[in-house]
């Protein structure tokens, strides 16, 4: 008889039945099983066990691992984020100081065409008046 049959074994809800066809339950309780096959049912549940063991340790620290490298990632992607935010605050403020510098420029732009037509302008009436200059020499030479 195996242990997994055992009383001990059922579960809950489970009826108790016997494993050998023609025994009553009572008998099957009383039947004695040899101590080899005990002991070979105990080997296989700790060979079993051990097993299980192994597996979760090789789970845990497969799972350390993992932790570990989602920590770094993590932690990557905070110093990533922070770098972003940092350049995103840079380039708008870039952008702030750009678009003041253009309004400036285009004022002194602007500023330089007045003076340059002021400036013609002047240069203008110098060359009028120095032409009335000379008209009014001439005109006073021949008067003389």
């Amino acid at each position: 008889q195996r242990v997994s049959n055992s009383p001990s074994r059922r579960r809950p809800g489970q009826e108790h039945h016997s494993p050998q066809r023609g025994i009553a339950p009572s008998d099957a309780e009383n039947m004695l099983v040899p101590l080899s096959q005990v002991h070979k049912a105990i080997d296989l549940e700790r060979q079993a066990y051990d097993r299980l063991l192994l597996l979760t340790l090789q789970g845990m620290s497969d799972l350390k691992k993992s932790e570990d490298t989602t920590v770094k990632i993590s932690s990557t992607l905070d110093a990533v984020t922070a770098d972003s935010e940092e350049k995103d605050r840079v380039q708008a403020n870039d952008s702030q100081l750009i678009m003041q510098l253009s309004k400036k420029l285009e004022t002194l732009l602007m500023d330089n065409e007045d003076l340059r037509d002021q400036n013609d302008t002047l240069n203008n009436r110098i060359i009028m008046m120095q032409g009335d200059k000379t008209k009014q020499a001439h005109h006073f030479r021949q008067f003389i």
